[in-house]
């Protein structure tokens, strides 16, 4: 059976919105309006679900054949452990790597994370989270923080990769920056990614500054499913969807202890269970969850911004779209009535309500962001793609993160509205990355990602640096 990646036009927002009552693997980042007549989205499809589309109506446009794609990257994947050196260092440049180097594992991630621990133990700090998963892994982050002897807690920035399991590349940013920091900082050398590179004063600047703590592999059985069960592929009957190679969710049972998966990034505690982007069917990609933080892998994200109150910034790397969004998801900004927020039951059911016409949806609900917070968070955004783009060229866009496709019960939401719904928590910046062009781009293609993505969150660790209006760090780690 045929597996199409296809860009789905729709002649209206009712239309393009319409695609969720199809159980569609849809690339929701993907969504653009081209003109008042032309609505887009890519899909993962099956040749069944094309005719069926086009049936009712779409137009589609083929943009390539995924059917080889999961024996193709299987190939691409290293079987093996690339930190070697006696300093705990890469002993290759992952971004550099030669194709044969490929896509890191879960037991390679795992083990780059203990070996710099114990190598660079005044500078690296390992994290043991609490929760297990669903097939009983053990997960672990990394504290990186320098300067240990300041008697101030420093601001911090948490990143996350492979929140979803066939997102392989958000693991391997990570590890390259991780990496990469660590050996900046111990050889008080530069960085340089592509054409893009950061001085040792600028680096040794942001690391005394600012603590990095990365957790790359948050969703590991979903991972090692993807990678070790690339022989199966979509099906257009609801219960297989995304089976195999394109598996999005992690492992959690059914009843009868069959996986059925919960989609991680809308089980966290924001709107949750409002509909709004996400679907109470058990088979549906989508999958919330049976409830808020019900999964171990939700739970450790949660662990982490609970045990670490100097999280200020927070960046949950994802593909694809090359896009760099920031808040709001559930629907989109305004600064001027601070009465329309995600707490007023009196908008339940209107925000992010989908079935609407578009001239209802933009005059009933707006989500409320501050002018200040939403003016930091796009100069930000946009100072993270100016490094990225000097890297080789390549630029992102930068934008509120619910622009044609809302969602709810998600990373960066959920971070975000925190100090909203508790006070005493603190305000943590949120961004979601979506990188490349394919769920898993061929490892070519890979290793450039990296170094754009590398430079990027390498920018925003200096520019944090610099911020001197984060409100003071009470507590801490």
């Amino acid at each position: 059976m045929k597996i199409l990646q296809a860009l789905i036009h729709a002649s209206s927002l009712q239309k393009l919105h319409e695609l969720e009552n199809y159980s569609l693997d849809l690339v929701r980042s993907s969504a653009k309006q081209i003109t008042e007549a032309d609505y887009s989205v890519s899909g993962i499809l099956s040749e069944e679900q094309l005719e069926l589309l086009k049936k009712e109506g779409y137009t589609l446009e083929i943009e390539l054949d995924a059917t080889d794609i999961p024996a193709e990257r299987l190939q691409e994947i290293y079987h093996g452990n690339r930190m070697e050196s006696d300093q705990g260092t890469a002993s290759a440049d992952f971004t550099a790597d030669s194709i044969r180097g490929g896509y890191m594992t879960v037991d390679e991630i795992d083990n780059t994370l203990l070996q710099l621990s114990r190598n660079n133990p005044g500078l690296v700090s390992l994290i043991t989270l609490p929760n297990r998963t669903w097939e009983g892994r053990t997960c672990r982050a990394v504290k990186l923080s320098a300067a240990p002897q300041q008697a101030r807690i420093k601001p911090a920035i948490l990143i996350t990769g492979n929140v979803h399991a066939r997102e392989w590349g958000g693991s391997d940013i990570c590890i390259n920056l991780l990496t990469k920091l660590v050996q900046a900082y111990t050889s008080r050398q530069p960085i340089q990614y592509g054409n893009k590179s950061f001085a040792y004063e600028q680096i040794k600047q942001a690391l005394d500054s600012v603590d990095l703590i990365i957790f790359p592999e948050v969703n590991p059985d979903g991972k090692i499913y993807s990678q070790e069960n690339h022989q199966k592929h979509h099906s257009f009957r609801d219960e297989e969807a995304g089976n195999g190679f394109w598996w999005r969710k992690n492992r959690r049972p059914d009843e009868n202890g069959n996986p059925m998966g919960v989609d991680l990034n809308r089980n966290f505690d924001f709107l949750w269970g409002s509909t709004i982007g996400t679907s109470a069917d058990k088979n549906s990609l989508i999958y919330l969850g049976p409830a808020p933080f019900s999964e171990p892998e939700s739970q450790n994200i949660k662990y982490l911004l609970d045990t670490y109150p100097q999280i200020r910034f927070y960046v949950d790397i994802h593909s694809f779209g090359e896009k760099i969004m920031y808040n709001w998801g559930d629907d989109n900004n305004q600064t001027t009535d601070p009465n329309q927020n995600f707490k007023n039951q009196q908008f339940n059911g209107i925000r992010g309500a989908s079935g609407k016409s578009p001239q209802t949806i933009k005059d009933s609900y707006k989500e409320y962001i501050t002018p200040q917070d939403e003016k930091l968070e796009r100069e930000l955004g946009n100072r993270m793609n100016a490094a990225l783009q000097a890297v080789r060229g390549k630029s992102y866009k930068v934008e509120e993160s619910a622009r044609l496709y809302y969602t709810s019960g998600t990373t960066q939401d959920y971070a975000y509205s925190r100090h909203l719904t508790d006070p005493s928590k603190p305000k943590i910046y949120s961004y979601t990355f979506e990188f490349g062009q394919a769920f898993v781009p061929p490892y070519e293609e890979m290793r450039l990602i990296i170094a754009d993505l590398s430079s990027a969150l390498t920018e925003l660790t200096y520019a944090v640096s610099q911020i001197n209006a984060l409100e003071p760090v009470r507590t801490g780690n």
